[in-house]
């Protein structure tokens, strides 16, 4: 399936969830960031991303499934922190402070994603400062749910 449709359609509906809520994007808007993405296909068992590496790049699930693991400290295992699908992004945290991935991201099956770093983000804000506003605002609002989540997983 096309990924501008995907996420036309999970960034619409999925409001309770951390899902990228986007209601007013429409399948051209999609498009239109995507043409500044870079295809990314992994297959089961690869990482995409690596705990402590230092990479401000923004993922797209586009199909497959991935697995998300953290530790909060040197001894504070917090294992699988979540399972990501079509109409997920992963890499919101580096993407907004720069500094090294919180988190280690791998596929747990075959899996597209669209990689959309700082650059393409700049140029992507430049065509259309709103959209790009609307992006940024959907993405804080992936980041505070994930840290909420996080945080209550961490005072059980």
């Amino acid at each position: 399936m096309d990924a501008a449709v995907v996420f036309q359609q999970q960034c619409t509906q999925n409001r309770d969830d951390d899902t990228l809520y986007l209601p007013t994007w429409t399948v051209d808007v999609w498009r239109r960031l995507f043409a500044h993405a870079q295809p990314v296909s992994v297959a089961t068992g690869d990482v995409v991303i690596r705990h402590g590496e230092h990479d401000r790049a923004l993922y797209f699930v586009t199909r497959g499934a991935l697995e998300v693991t953290a530790s909060a400290g040197r001894h504070d295992d917090l294992g699988t922190l979540s399972r990501e699908h079509p109409g997920s992004v992963i890499g919101e945290i580096a993407l907004f402070d720069g500094l090294p991935r919180t988190a280690s991201v791998w596929a747990v099956k075959p899996t597209e994603l669209l990689r959309l770093d700082r650059a393409a983000l700049d140029t992507f804000a430049r065509e259309e400062p709103a959209r790009a506003l609307e992006l940024l605002f959907g993405l804080g609002r992936v980041l505070a749910l994930r840290l909420r989540r996080r945080e209550a997983r961490r005072n059980r």
